[in-house]
């Protein structure tokens, strides 16, 4: 879990040197604008782990955001959340 949260921190500090979101977004193979910077760092973060390591939660973050919500995923991750 240390490793996760260095990880992503590592990469939402080089985030904007790496890529702008649209890059971001497409590298990751998500729509441009699916999801705000702070969740595609997160995702970025958990690409190419397994198991729980790669397991992403995106409903801590602020519901209110520029970019829209993807709506399919909020009612997985509620599926997964009651179980």
């Amino acid at each position: 879990m240390k490793t996760a949260i260095a990880a992503v921190l590592a990469l939402a500090v080089a985030g904007p040197a790496l890529a702008d979101n649209a890059q971001l977004a497409k590298s990751l193979g998500v729509q441009p604008g699916e999801y705000s910077t702070a969740e595609l760092v997160v995702l970025k973060g958990a690409q190419g782990k397994s198991g729980n390591e790669g397991r992403v939660y995106l409903g801590n973050f602020d519901l209110e955001q520029t970019a829209p919500v993807n709506q399919q995923a909020v009612r997985e991750f509620l599926v997964i959340d009651a179980e």
